[in-house]
C-alpha cells in the first residue's frame, strides 16, 4: 500500500499513540523492513503494525494500534456486526429480562487446553470494569454479577435496557494470566481464546489450534513495530502492512492505495442548543436549522466521504430505527422559510435575514473547536447553507479547553459537537438532566436567561417531554420507536452526522466479507491471498 495523505507528511498519521518510555529502534526497523516486500507475496501469511513497547493485554495498552490487533488474539461474549447486530462468541445464548442479564457460555478452551470457566468471566469483567480501557465506560449499568451454574452468569442492571447485550464486548482472558511474566519479570500476553495467540518472541501471531471457531487460510500475522508517526508513514510509503485502520477522530484525513472499506462507528457528530436563549426555546427554530441544512453536502465537503448523513438521532445503519427515522439529508430551504414565517419571522433585512414583528431576528453564533479543522469546515458550511434560508450564523472557534468551558458555563447559543455513544445506543447523556453532553437543556419552565432574551418568550415543554419519554423507556413503557418519534418532533438538538472509520487493505487480499469497529479482521477465517 501507498499513502496519499491530503497534508503534509507531518500530518500523515491518524492515528495518535500514547507510548510511554518508548523509542525507536533504528535497527530492529531496517530489519524487519528488509525482507517485507518478498514475504508479502506468502498466500498464508500478512503484515500488520504494532507498537512493541506496548502491551498485547487488552486492559492495559494503550495505544490504538495494539488495541485494533487484540481482536485477533480475544474472543468477547458478544461482537456487534457493522450493522450493530449482536454476533455470539463465547457466549452461547444471551437472554434479557428487566433489570437481569443471563448469560449461557459456550464450552470452549483457552489456547493452553484449560476450560473457558464462568469465574474466567467474572476475572475478565472485574478488570473490563475497573480498567481506564473504553470498556469500563461500556457497563455502567451493570451493578453486580452473580453465578447461576458453571456455564451461565446473570448481570444485575440499574436499568432495564432491552440493548444491554451490544456492551457485552469485553475481552475474555483466562483468570489470573494477566499476571504471568517471563524470566526477567516481564509481562505476558494473557491466555486467551482467540483466533491467533502471540509467538514467543512477540514478533508474529500464530494461529490457535485450539481455537472454537472456524481456521481459515491466513496461518500466520507478521508484525512490523511502528512506534511513531515516522515509522508508520515510512512502512504505509512502501506498501509494507497489508491492512491499515483508522477512526480519523483527530480529523486528518488520509488516501492509501488499495481497497478501502467504510467502518460504522458510533459517533454522533451534532448542533448543541441553549435552550436558554430566547428564539431557541422554540422547537420550531431548531426544526427550521434542521430542514435548512444539507447534511449530504457537509458528509461530501466536509467530512470527505468518511460519514454517514444523519436520517435521525440515531445511526442510520442500525436496523432497529431505520423505518422511523426520515430527516431529510439535504436541505429543504422552502420547507424552512414556510416555518419560519408560521412563527413570525416574514420579513426580511438588507442583509437577508428574518425578522418577526418585534423587531427580533435569527442571529446566532455557533461554537466549534478549532483544533478539529474538519468539525471547523462543518460549521462554516452549516452557516454558509443557513444564511441562504434568512438564518445568519457566526462561527465562533475556540481552543478545547476554551470550548469546554464554554459549554459548562453555558457561554453559548449554538455549539457543533461530537459524542461517541455507546453501543446500546443510550442518548441519555445528550436529552436528560445531568447527562454528559447535556449542555444548555432548560429543563424548568420561564427560567430563560434575560442576556439572551429578545424578548422573552414561553419555553415549551419539548425538551423536559424528551428526557421523560427516554427515562420510560428504561421503565420497559416506551418503545424505541418512541424516542425516535418524539426526538425528531421536539428536536431537543440537531444531528448532523455520523463519522465512519476507514480500513484500508492491499489489493492482494480478497473476500473482505465483514468487519466493525470493535473487531476490524471480522472475517479473516475467509481471507485469501493472492500471489
Amino acid at each position: 500500500m501507498k499513502f496519499k495523505s491530503f497534508l503534509s507528511l507531518a500530518l500523515v498519521l491518524v492515528l495518535i499513540f500514547a507510548i510511554s518510555g518508548c523509542k525507536k529502534n533504528p535497527q530492529d526497523t531496517t530489519s524487519e523492513n528488509t525482507n517485507t516486500k518478498e514475504e508479502n507475496t506468502e498466500i498464508d501469511t500478512i503484515t500488520l503494525l504494532y507498537s512493541s513497547g506496548d502491551s498485547f493485554n487488552p486492559y492495559a495498552l494503550k495505544t490504538n494500534i495494539n488495541r485494533q490487533l487484540v481482536s485477533l488474539l480475544y474472543e468477547p461474549l458478544v461482537k456487534l456486526s457493522n450493522e450493530f447486530e449482536p454476533i455470539y462468541s463465547v457466549a452461547e445464548s444471551v437472554e434479557l429480562s428487566g433489570k437481569n442479564c443471563v448469560v449461557k457460555i459456550k464450552d470452549i478452551v483457552f489456547s493452553d487446553s484449560s476450560s473457558v470457566t464462568v469465574d474466567d468471566i467474572i476475572y475478565s469483567y472485574n478488570l473490563a470494569k475497573s480498567s481506564l480501557s473504553g470498556y469500563a465506560a461500556k457497563l455502567y449499568e451493570v451493578s453486580s454479577v452473580a453465578v447461576l451454574d458453571r456455564k451461565t452468569i446473570q448481570f444485575n442492571l440499574t436499568k432495564a435496557d432491552p440493548y444491554f447485550v451490544n456492551l457485552l464486548d469485553f475481552p475474555i482472558i483466562k483468570s489470573g494470566s494477566d499476571k504471568i511474566t517471563n524470566s526477567d519479570g516481564e509481562a505476558q500476553p494473557p491466555i486467551s481464546c482467540g483466533r491467533y495467540i502471540v509467538s514467543a518472541d512477540n514478533s508474529s501471531f500464530e494461529i490457535n489450534p485450539n481455537y472454537y471457531g472456524k481456521k481459515g487460510s491466513i496461518k500466520k500475522i507478521r508484525l512490523i513495530n511502528s512506534p511513531d508517526s515516522e515509522s508508520v508513514a515510512h512502512f504505509g510509503q512502501i506498501g509494507a502492512a497489508d491492512m491499515y485502520y483508522s477512526d480519523i477522530s483527530d480529523g486528518n484525513i488520509l488516501r492509501i492505495s488499495g481497497k478501502k472499506y467504510n467502518v460504522n462507528i458510533n459517533n454522533l457528530v451534532y448542533i448543541g442548543v441553549n435552550h436558554n436563549v430566547a428564539p431557541l426555546a422554540q422547537k420550531e427554530i431548531r426544526q427550521a436549522i434542521s430542514s435548512g441544512i444539507d447534511r449530504s453536502k457537509i458528509v461530501k465537503e466536509s467530512y470527505f466521504d468518511n460519514a454517514v448523513a444523519a436520517t435521525g438521532f440515531f445511526n442510520p445503519n442500525w436496523k432497529a430505527v431505520k423505518s422511523v427515522q426520515n430527516l431529510e439529508i439535504t436541505a429543504n430551504k422552502k420547507i424552512t422559510i414556510e416555518n419560519l414565517k408560521q412563527i413570525g419571522y416574514n420579513n426580511v433585512d438588507n442583509r437577508g435575514i428574518r425578522i418577526n414583528s418585534n423587531g427580533s431576528y435569527l442571529n446566532f453564533s455557533l461554537l466549534v473547536n478549532s483544533e478539529n479543522r474538519t468539525r471547523v469546515s462543518a460549521a462554516q458550511n452549516i452557516a454558509s447553507q443557513l444564511l441562504e434560508c434568512g438564518i445568519r450564523v457566526t462561527v465562533v472557534e475556540k481552543r478545547f479547553d476554551e470550548y469546554l468551558a464554554c459549554l459548562q458555563n453555558g457561554q453559548f447559543e449554538l455549539y457543533l459537537g461530537e459524542v461517541k455513544l455507546t453501543d446500546n445506543m443510550d442518548i441519555s447523556c445528550l436529552v436528560t438532566e445531568g447527562g454528559s453532553s447535556a449542555y444548555g437543556l432548560n429543563t424548568q419552565v420561564d427560567n430563560l436567561d434575560p442576556e439572551f432574551s429578545q424578548p422573552p418568550v414561553e419555553n415549551d415543554l419539548s425538551v423536559i417531554r424528551t428526557g421523560r419519554v427516554v427515562e420510560k423507556f428504561y421503565e420497559g413503557e416506551n418503545t424505541i420507536n418512541d424516542i425516535a418519534s418524539v426526538l425528531q418532533s421536539d428536536m431537543p438538538f440537531i444531528p448532523v452526522c455520523y463519522r465512519t472509520g476507514i480500513l484500508f487493505c492491499n489489493d492482494r487480499i480478497d473476500n473482505i466479507s465483514s468487519f466493525s469497529a470493535g473487531d476490524i479482521f471480522n472475517s479473516i477465517d475467509s481471507y485469501k491471498l493472492k500471489q
